[in-house]
């Protein structure tokens, strides 16, 4: 019975090899990175002295591309946000994909306020920045009422910006869902995305906007 060439096995693994540079997707150089190293084993295994060196490093090659291709294959998997979660995508971060929403999601923490109590209190610094996800907030100065507001809204963003204490208190009309995160935390992870930090910037303006439009309807 003829035996087979072991040359065969190392020429089909180049070839593959070839095909993991030559694609774009790095998911699938991967897996053809692996497939390349699989098919070279048998080459060092045939050979009159067993190679160990090249295959062991094969072997180690193999498992890291096979592990990096599992990363990528749990990364890529569709994201399924929660009506809540799909409601903050919806406020301020539609132009993010889901699992940017959820990175920015664990940074912060859920929070229900009560009706009447206390968001911002005047003379107080902000040290958290606020999303209403459900409920509205009244915007009080010395009794009486300025402004509300609403879903999508964001407490506190302005006198951090400004890095002022709280010149009114703003106070649950109602029971308050939103999400809360630390400025510092927030601001760092923001520094290392970009493309999120766009969003983030984007919907601050409009949010500035919206509660100076709201402000004029009541002075007015």
């Amino acid at each position: 019975m003829p035996s087979i060439n072991p040359n065969y096995f190392i020429h089909a693994a180049n070839v593959l090899l070839l095909v993991a540079y030559s694609v774009r997707d790095v998911l699938w150089l991967r897996l053809f990175a692996v497939a390349s190293a699989l098919i070279a084993i048998p080459y060092f295994v045939l050979q009159p002295a067993t190679l160990w060196a090249p295959l062991s490093w094969t072997v180690v090659f193999a498992g890291i591309n096979s592990f990096q291709s599992w990363r990528l294959f749990v990364e890529r998997r569709p994201i399924k946000l929660t009506p809540e979660e799909q409601k903050v995508r919806d406020l301020a971060f539609e132009q993010l994909p889901p699992r940017k929403v959820l990175q920015v999601l664990s940074l912060g923490s859920w929070t229900t306020a009560a009706a009447g109590e206390y968001l911002l209190e005047q003379g107080k610094c902000a040290e958290t920045i606020s999303l209403i996800v459900h409920g509205k907030v009244q915007v009080i100065r010395q009794g009486r009422r300025l402004g509300e507001l609403i879903p999508g809204h964001l407490v506190g963003s302005f006198l951090i910006l400004a890095g002022l204490p709280a010149d009114v208190d703003a106070v649950a009309a109602e029971q308050v869902r939103m999400v809360r995160w630390q400025v510092e935390t927030l601001d760092r992870y923001l520094s290392a995305n970009p493309e999120t930090r766009i969003v983030m910037q984007r919907h601050l303006v409009s949010d500035l906007v919206a509660k100076l439009k709201g402000l004029s309807q009541y002075v007015a």
